[in-house]
């Protein structure tokens, strides 16, 4: 799947390649392939912990909507921005 094509029914799962970790005040993925890390903010750790099983876009993007009471258009903007930057470091699969 193309990365410009992640949309509301695109569903989202973690790779094999990604390991996470919860330190004191962030989450940070470790991508086991590349030997590199990456920080998430509070948003980014949220829908990452959602993703301990396959879930819709749309489904992420009310679920953050509630959790940090933002308009639900910002929030799919903000998890398709999360899902294209996850997949293009390969550590999301979309489907």
């Amino acid at each position: 799947m193309s990365l410009t094509t992640i949309d509301a029914e695109t569903t989202l799962s973690r790779t094999e390649r990604a390991v996470h970790g919860d330190l004191p005040e962030e989450t940070v993925l470790l991508d086991v392939e590349a030997g590199t890390a990456v920080r998430l903010n509070p948003a980014g750790a949220w829908i990452w912990e959602q993703l301990s099983e396959p879930r819709r876009v749309d489904e992420l993007a009310r679920g953050l909507a509630s959790r940090f009471e933002i308009d639900e258009g910002r929030a799919l903007g903000d998890v398709v921005a999360f899902a294209r930057e996850m997949a293009r470091r390969e550590l999301l699969a979309a489907s």
